[in-house]
Order: C-alpha cells, then structure tokens, then sequence
C-alpha cells in the first residue's frame, strides 16, 4: 500500500511504503534591500533599522531638516529618492560623533524630571541624542480603567466580580457602596476563586473600606508625549500602564521595551522616551482627585553633528575583515559602528552613503539676546552697509560638506570611499554604491577612479537636483543630490519588476527635476570608458545610461553579472547549509545536483544566461568523478557549477546601404 496523501493515515500497526522525499527547492537570494548610512535628525545611532516607506523613515528618523548654520543632511533625501525610485525595503543606520571633544551621547540626549504626587521624582530621557527631545512634552495622566461593586470579606480583603481584571501591583480607588470618602490601594496578592464563575479574592496593601460592599475603581496610567515634530499624529499615548512595580503592565518596562514598535531593530528604543534608573521604589500613588502630573526639561539635547568625523564612519584602527561578516551571536554586544556596523546586516544588497562627504564644522552661535529696553537698530539706506560684489569663480561649498576641488580634501573623500569598496569587497555580499567628487575636472575623475579595482562597486556621476518641496515637479528651489541614491532605487525596483539578469540601466531617475554637470557627449566617451555610470538628459528626463561596475575584468565589467554571480553563492551558501552532517551518500549527491539544477533551470527561463539551450547555459556536476574516495573520506562534498552570464547589450550599430536598385537597406546590429 503506498500512502499518496498526507490527509490519509494507516489503520492498523505495521510498515508501509511513502513518497520518496522532494528536494527542497532553493530560492534566489534578494539583493535589491539598499543600506543607507548618514546624518540623521534623530534615531537610534549605529543600530540598523528596517523601514518600508518613507512615513516609517519620517518617524523614526525624522524629516528633512538642516542644523542652524550647518550643510544639508543628505540622508533623508536619500532613503526619499530610494522610495521614489520604487525601492520596496532599506535599512538606516545614523552615525554619530566618536570622538572625546564635545558633550557624549548621554549628555546630547534631552532629560526630563516628572515630580510625582508622593514627593519623588522619576526621570526620563529622549530616546535618542539630539535636539529634538527638546520639542517633547511628557504628562502623566490617570484614568479609571473599570468601575465595579466588590463584596469586603475583611477591611483588606476584596471579592472581585468574575471578569474584573486587577492583577497584582493594581491601584484602585475604593470607597463605601454610597461613594463617600474615598482612599487609594495597592493589590498585593491576588487568589484564585473558590469555585469558577464565583468572586476573586484579592489583597490589599491596607484596610480599604468598612461595610460588607465597597465601591471599587481599577486606577491606570496614561503617559501622552507630544512630539510636535512628526507628521504623521504628533503625538504617541500609553495607556493601560501599572504604577508600582510588579504589574504585568509596569510603567518603567513598557518604556523600556526596545524592538519592533521602532522599525524591527532589535537594540532601538520602541518609544520617543526612556527611563532613567530603577523606578521600583519610587511611590506613583495619586491624590483621589488623580490630578495628571506634568514632566520639565532639566537637560536640553544637543546635535553633535558638527563633530562628525572619520570615526563616526568606520571602527578605529584595522579591521579583521573576516570578523566582521561573521554573525552576531544573541545578546553579544555590537563594538561596530557606521559604514562597518551596516556591513554586519546580511540582508542588504546595496550600500549607499549618502553623507560621505560630511566634515567638521563651526555650528552657529545663538542669535544674541536684546533687551527690551534696548534701542532698535537702524535700518535707513544711508547707515546699511554695501553687500560686497559676487566672485562668480568663487567655488563656496555648502559648510560641512568637504570640498573635492581641493586635493587636501579630496583625498579624505576619496580615502573614505576606498576604505567602503574595501568593506564591500571583503564581505562579498553587497555592492557599495559611489559618487564621482562633484566639481571635479576630468583628470581628477580618471584619477579617483584609478584608485579603485572591483566588482563589489559602482560609481555614478553627475549630481542631480529635486525640487525643495519634495513633490519631483520641479515647483520652488532644487536640492542637489548624490547620484547613488537615485541608482539604489533604480537597481531595486529593476530587479524587483524583471529580475537580476536584466542589467539596471536606460531607466529616468524619478524626481530628478536638473543635472548638476553638464556632461557632452566627448566627456561621456571618457566617463563610459572608465566605468562611470552617467546620467543623460533626455527630453522625458535623465536617464541612466550604463549599470557597470569598477571593475577592470572584463568578466565583471556588467552590474548584472556581478550582482547575479553573488546571488547564486549566497543561495548556495544559505540554503544548502542544512545539508551538513548527513550522509555522504549517492542519494544526497543526487538531490544536491537536483537542487541547484533546478534553481539554474529557472535563471535561464528568465533570461539569466547567454546559451540557447541548457547544456550551453549551465552544468552542475557533482558525481563520483569529482567526489572521490579520498574527498569523502575527508567529509567532503564537491559540486562545480559553471554559468555561462547574459552580458547586456551597451552598443546598437545601425548600417545603411544602398542597393542597385537605388533602394535603402538598414540593418541593425546589437553589441
């Protein structure tokens, strides 16, 4: 008898004959999640963040605005444009001062103090350092959560009705049946009833009342923190909270709570505030009137983005490469930050960072305080000072940002990104995503993309701008925009609509409302021939022109091809893990070949390989030639695969001849 369906069972003891077991099926890796490292208004600092839509960014990490007398941060613009483009998930990790100047983290992060009814005072803090926390109001609200009749056993011993829910570290308010005087009770102890459907008993820290019922209300609180800078409701409620340690919903470990409420970063902070220190002595206890109770600030917040250096960006000192694509065990603390921090997430495909170019710089100093009876100033024509005459070859980048028209900074921006291509290259996961230094001449550009050598990188130029408002029509002032962030969305919703083997390239960038360069066609012919990939403006907008990478193996010259050979290694890497320890049998050998055949079979439908049939396309071979006694007596198993890539098209030739006849041929031809 052979058992054909799962629902079916035998009926009596005895041996039975099943299906031969499916190989699982292996499933290609997705490559399109971009990481997006910068500058953020607020957010948790070098811990990775995942975010689907820009609203998730927004409340997470804030909006798009810039630090009084500091340069724009590119990284909302960035994850903006990404959204834009079509790109569906992203991970965000803000960098943060390393360095021993200036305030730390704790001291950049905005406190506040709630005096409490019963003369102690519990303190919070914003959940992340910056200035934002200072825009937050905390208040303390108390609401009766349930109104309910209890039968007194003892003064302070109540039966609750079935349903009343009271756990232990409870507050009720309870007066006599007529409602007079009332006093505040703690449960202590809750029993379980007599009989199901009968009374729960329950304790309370003192006599509550005198009379065989009492009036009894169930006392919770509600903390309300109005956040006046987000968009999406302005304010975030807690409500159902206990007030004394103990209770399931105790205040101080719901503020506590990190994890998913934040963006499903397992080390972020799930509220916009925190405690500070152990609150479990401290008395939350109300006045019967359960007036609310409103927090101050003691310690404004601070942005220390001025201070961004090298060390917000990268570990100090070198770093084992090898370490650092090895997983973090449970509870193991990250020494990691920035760039190196987004590496250790193994989800990401892409690597985009936006603010490379960040430096120090002077913060503007608060505008100064005029008395009131101070004379205003006068504002005559005659008394105005002359504005001094525009240098029109001035070149004054934007304050923080390094200016790559000077060797001195060039090299740091180009020292930076190197050190990211080293990063992407040793981990082989992720492609990093650069931009040419912007303002540069020609020479300068051939010269800093000498400097850089691999499959694991691309580089994009020119900069371009969207409009200020963010709508992509062009209304208002443009903000200039690192190209890459436009390409991240490009490759991910290419790959998402028709799959890796399609190369990322003849697609607008979305939004793109100007180029910041103009680029010729004779500056194209040079860029193209060094790998650059480079926008072009056409008459629906820029478009991009090529999807290379740096790369000087004409291999992996095609983003497609480097891109498609890595899924295929992560596939194999990740869902072929399993096979280990089983026997090393024929019967395993066989169901690997079955496997990873089946997987390529399906590339190739979709056009990932350049042969016409399948043995011109792919080969697996993992038989007894190759796994020998020796290698298997050595625990081995060996399977070769070997791909023959679909290398996009970048050249289309057209002929035009004429016939004796004095017709017009045109041939077309693709290379």
């Amino acid at each position: 008898m052979i058992l054909t369906t799962a629902a079916r069972s035998p009926g009596h003891p005895g041996v039975f004959l099943a299906p031969a077991r499916e190989a699982a099926a292996l499933r290609p890796e997705r490559l399109d999640i971009a990481g997006f490292v910068g500058v953020a208004l607020r957010g948790p600092v070098d811990e990775p963040v995942r975010v689907e839509r820009w609203s998730e960014y927004e409340r997470i990490f804030g909006g798009f605005e810039a630090p009084p007398g500091g340069p724009r941060r590119m990284l909302p613009h960035a994850v903006a444009t990404f959204f834009r483009q079509g790109g569906q998930v992203a991970y965000v990790v803000r960098i943060a001062p390393r360095g021993d100047e200036g305030p730390s983290g704790l001291e950049a992060t905005t406190q506040f103090r709630m005096p409490l009814p019963g003369g102690d005072e519990a303190l919070l803090s914003a959940a992340d350092e910056g200035e934002w926390g200072n825009g937050l109001t905390v208040w303390l609200r108390y609401r009766v959560s349930q109104r309910l009749r209890a039968d007194v056993r003892d003064d302070d011993v109540l039966l609750l009705p079935p349903g009343a829910d009271a756990p232990v570290g409870s507050l009720l308010r309870v007066s006599d049946a007529a409602g007079g005087d009332a006093v505040m009770r703690w449960v202590t102890a809750v029993d379980e009833p007599p009989a199901p459907g009968e009374r729960r008993p329950v304790r309370l820290d003192a006599a509550g009342a005198v009379g065989p019922t009492a009036r009894v209300e169930v006392v919770t609180g509600e903390l309300a923190i109005d956040d006046p800078a987000t968009t999406e409701s302005g304010a975030e409620t807690l409500t159902g909270l206990g007030l004394r340690w103990g209770h399931p919903r105790w205040i101080h470990s719901v503020l506590a709570e990190r994890g998913s409420a934040r963006g499903g970063a397992s080390e972020a902070p799930a509220h916009l505030v925190v405690p500070v220190g152990d609150w479990s002595a401290l008395d939350f206890t109300p006045g019967t009137d359960l007036a609310p109770v409103a927090t101050g600030i003691i310690q404004p917040g601070v942005d220390r983005s001025h201070l961004i250096d090298d060390t917000a960006f990268f570990d100090p000192g070198h770093i084992d490469f090898h370490a650092i694509d090895e997983e973090l065990r449970p509870g193991e603390p990250n020494p990691h930050v920035g760039i190196d921090r987004m590496a250790r997430v193994r989800e990401i495909g892409l690597l985009c960072v936006p603010d490379i170019g960040w430096a120090t710089y002077a913060p503007a100093p608060d505008p100064p305080v005029r008395h009131p009876l101070a004379p205003l100033p006068c504002r005559c024509a005659a008394c105005a000072a002359p504005e001094p005459e525009p240098d029109s070859h001035a070149v004054s980048p934007a304050a923080g940002g390094l200016n790559a028209t000077t060797p001195e900074e060039l090299e740091i921006l180009a020292s930076r990104q190197e050190r990211t291509v080293e990063l992407a290259r040793a981990c082989g996961r992720f492609v990093a995503l650069l931009d040419v230094p912007d303002g540069v001449p020609l020479t300068r550009i051939a010269e800093w993309r000498a400097r850089l050598d691999t499959g694991y990188a691309a580089a994009y130029h020119p900069w371009l701008a969207v409009s200020a408002d963010g709508d992509g029509d062009g209304v208002g002032s443009a903000i200039p925009l690192p190209p890459s962030c436009f390409a991240a969305g490009i490759i991910a919703e290419r790959e998402l609509r028709l799959g890796l083997p399609w190369g990322p390239a003849n697609e607008l960038a979305a939004g793109a409302v100007r180029m910041e360069s103009v680029v010729t066609d004779a500056v194209h012919d040079t860029l193209h021939g060094l790998g650059i990939n480079v926008y072009r403006a056409e008459r629906d907008g820029f478009r991009l022109s090529a999807a290379r990478t740096l790369s000087t193996d004409p291999e992996y010259r095609q983003l497609s091809v480097r891109r498609l050979m890595t899924m295929l290694r992560l596939t194999l890497q990740r869902q072929c893990a399993d096979l280990a320890f089983e026997p090393n049998t024929p019967e395993l050998r066989q169901r690997l070949k079955y496997m990873i055949t089946a997987l390529l079979r399906e590339l190739a439908r979709k056009g990932a390989f350049a042969g016409r049939t399948e043995a011109e396309s792919f080969f697996v071979r993992c038989g007894d030639d190759i796994n020998t006694a020796g290698s298997q007596a050595l625990g081995r198993l060996i399977a070769e695969i070997g791909v023959a890539p679909a290398v996009p098209i970048e050249f289309i030739l057209v002929r035009i001849a004429r016939d004796p006849d004095g017709s017009l041929t045109v041939v077309r031809d693709g290379r």
